[in-house]
């Protein structure tokens, strides 16, 4: 492998490097590896693609940074570098990439894309925030905060806030998604600013995250990749998902962190989003010796996309639609020879499996998807409507074992997958449910039915679950969107879990929803006395419309308020 000195080549810190990076990188696609020295260096926003990136806003071009393109057997390695970059833009972008180490740098906008103010005073109907000047550059326009994150860009707060705790740094209990903000109605002077509020729970020096601008693009994103690494990377600050992975083959993070930038003046933020969003990869996404804390979203979804029918236009040939605003016009979505298969709807059962010919977009919305042989008859004499479809070939196991779930907004792990997962030897602090098992078809259409799944070894503090988000029914929360469940056919199947700590508050430790093959055993449950019980569940375990349970030889101490365990339907 050839070593190549970026130094050489007037790639030095303190410069916006990206043109020369760029030119660099595109002269050197294979058998290299490029050595930062390390500084601080600027990159810009020189390049645009038109981009689809999965759960994220759909703008005409993407305003790239460094870009890596069919390249293969190649490292990027910082060296402790830190790329500061500026404005709306994706600082990292693989495309066709193979064999691809990044390793040993920090991300980060020196004018961030998430803001903080800091609680000085309340009523019953307002709140004074302090917001930094130094750490969050702003203005007021026109009755409206603005934010400065650089380029000559403003970006504008439009309510969207989550409120921390200042000694704990963990979002506030119970209130979530329910502390919210109306308009700015006063500058105090002093960049102390007050705003209608109608809040539950507060306290004076409480930190809020105010998310400002859009979800535009991803701190890194790859697309049509295998066998990527990234490795030692901090990321402090993106404009929207911070590692999005789509339609890769073979993925792991070691030691990537998402952790607020404290010599900054940041206390919590740690990016805007979600932390790791991978949809409809393949291979194995590893997931180790990570830690995220202030996302406002989930640190880790793992899932696939369904799409519906629209029309037979023959008898191998389906016109589909996307479903979800943020997940459409995939070049990638099917493959020839790709297992597609059937779903129906409402008791989400598989009910064929067809292998795909050709696929062709008509528009960002809809596509053609023709299969090698036509599918029974009784499939097309269905509304197409009433099916979804999903892509098995682009669906990825999973492994997360050894991180920190600090608390965020929303979730901890989110996964929809047939293929193996294990989350093992993890700390969680998330404030809604730690793991949620998804699948849906009907809604966020990020879908996979779940068959091989063990969490084992895993500490859930009695921060998880102290604030209600969708889906979030246990600190476990196996919750996929069925609107007819089938009892004799439940969605999930074989979900073990075993050999966990739960310090609860009373919150439920497990909901299961359509499951066959589900084991609780072994699990060691204490009573936090931290907090009150709040939550609406009122035993600590649930199930609905599941079969073949194994619940037993748990460990409970403290006198728990709630049932120990409901079973339904």
């Amino acid at each position: 492998m050839k070593t190549i000195q970026l130094s050489e080549y007037g790639i030095l810190p303190g410069t916006d490097c990206t043109d020369a990076l760029n030119r660099v990188l595109a002269e050197n696609r294979e058998n290299c590896e490029f050595l930062f020295a390390p500084g601080d260096y600027r990159i810009a926003a020189h390049l645009h693609r038109p981009l689809a990136l999965s759960n994220t806003d759909v703008i005409p071009e993407r305003h790239l940074g460094i870009l890596l393109e069919d390249m293969k057997n190649v490292r990027l390695t910082g060296s402790g570098a830190r790329l500061l970059c500026e404005g709306r833009m994706q600082p990292v972008t693989l495309l066709g990439c193979e064999d691809v180490t990044l390793s040993g740098f920090t991300i980060d906008w020196e004018k961030p894309m998430v803001a903080e103010g800091i609680v000085r005073a309340f009523t019953e109907s307002s709140i004074d925030l302090a917001v930094d000047p130094a750490a969050f550059p702003h203005r007021v326009e026109d009755g409206t905060l603005l934010f400065d994150i650089g380029g000559g860009e403003w970006s504008r707060f439009t309510g969207w806030t989550i409120q921390f705790d200042a000694e704990t740094r963990t979002v506030r209990r119970t209130t979530g998604d329910r502390f919210g903000f109306g308009a700015l109605i006063g500058d105090l002077g002093g960049h102390v600013y007050r705003f209608a509020a109608s809040h539950p729970d507060t306290a004076v020096g409480n930190i809020v995250v105010l998310r400002h601008n859009e979800r535009e693009h991803a701190g890194i994103f790859a697309e049509g990749c295998r066998n990527l690494a990234f490795e030692h990377i901090d990321i402090h600050s993106c404009g929207g998902l911070g590692c999005l992975i789509q339609f890769c083959d073979t993925v792991a993070f070691r030691a990537v962190s998402f952790l607020p930038n404290r010599e900054a003046g940041r206390f919590v933020s740690g990016g805007r989003d979600d932390g790791m969003h991978v949809t409809c990869c393949s291979g194995t996404v590893t997931v180790d010796g990570c830690s995220f804390l202030g996302l406002m979203d989930d640190p880790i979804n793992v899932h696939s996309c369904c799409v519906t029918g629209v029309e037979w236009l023959d008898g191998r040939t389906l016109r589909c639609r996307f479903m979800h605003g943020q997940a459409q016009g995939f070049r990638r979505w099917a493959e020839p020879g790709d297992d597609i298969v059937f779903i129906d709807r409402r008791p989400m059962t598989q009910i064929a499996h067809a292998a795909a010919e050709s696929y062709a977009l008509e528009g960002a919305g809809t596509f053609l998807l023709t299969f090698a042989e036509a599918p029974d008859e009784e499939i097309r004499r269905r509304d197409p409507a009433s099916l979804a479809l999903d892509d098995l070939t682009h669906t990825a196991a999973f492994v997360c074992e050894n991180n920190r779930f600090g608390s965020c907004r929303a979730r901890g792990v989110l996964v929809s997958t047939p293929k193996p997962v294990r989350i093992r030897n993890n700390y969680f602090e998330s404030s809604g449910s730690a793991i949620l098992v998804a699948g849906d078809a009907n809604g966020w259409f990020e879908s996979g039915e779940c068959r091989d799944v063990e969490i084992a070894g895993n500490v859930f503090t009695d921060s998880c679950l102290s604030s209600m988000y969708q889906f979030c029914e246990g600190v476990i929360s196996v919750c996929p969107v069925v609107p007819a469940p089938d009892r004799e056919h439940p969605f999930h199947k074989n979900i073990r879990i075993h050999d966990n700590v739960f310090d609860s508050p009373d919150v439920p430790v497990l909901y299961a929803f359509s499951c066959d093959g589900l084991t609780f055993a072994g699990n060691r449950i204490y009573k936090s006395p931290r907090a009150e019980k709040w939550h609406p569940g009122r035993a600590m375990i649930r199930l609905e419309f599941c079969k073949n349970a194994v619940i037993g030889e748990n460990t409970w101490t403290g006198d728990f308020g709630a049932m120990q365990m409901v079973s339904e339907d």
